[in-house]
């Protein structure tokens, strides 16, 4: 009866050793987490820059929806030309959200981010248009607006 309680008292204090190891160890990061937590405010919410980061890394159409401050809604999508690893989609997004900075531009619409990630015209900040070349390439014909209202 001794042996068994010796056997029950280390087990209990490995398992609690390895659960509490287990807890204190969170899961790491993917790459496309880190890239959406840093891109999520810049591209109008988490789901644009979710689908964002998955459209780039895996060249599939791609889809954004954003709401200006007079809730005007701002639709654009596109479909880039190929997939891209995790670090293109980084510099892309950071390409992107640079080149509309330096235009005083900080809370892009749909179709701003569409225009510094594919290439085309936008609207300024200071009311203006400018056409800016993208950091990336789009698949087919020239980028298309979705909506915009």
């Amino acid at each position: 009866m001794t042996d068994y309680r010796v056997f029950a008292a280390s087990l209990a204090a490995a398992l609690a050793v390895t659960t509490a190891s287990a807890v204190a160890a969170p899961a790491p990061a993917t790459e496309a987490t880190k890239l959406s937590s840093q891109y999520s405010d810049w591209a109008g919410g988490k789901s644009n820059a979710d689908a964002l980061i998955a459209g780039l890394r895996n060249g599939s159409s791609i889809t954004i929806v954003t709401t200006g401050p007079n809730r005007n809604v701002s639709i654009a999508g596109f479909t880039p030309q190929s997939s891209m690893s995790y670090g293109s989609v980084g510099s892309a997004l950071s390409g992107a959200q640079r080149s509309l900075s330096r235009m005083g531009i900080t809370r892009p619409t749909a179709e701003q981010i569409q225009a510094a990630l594919i290439g085309g015209e936008i609207s300024t900040a200071s009311g203006g248009t400018a056409v800016i070349k993208g950091s990336v390439v789009a698949r087919g014909p020239a980028p298309a607006k979705v909506a915009s209202r």
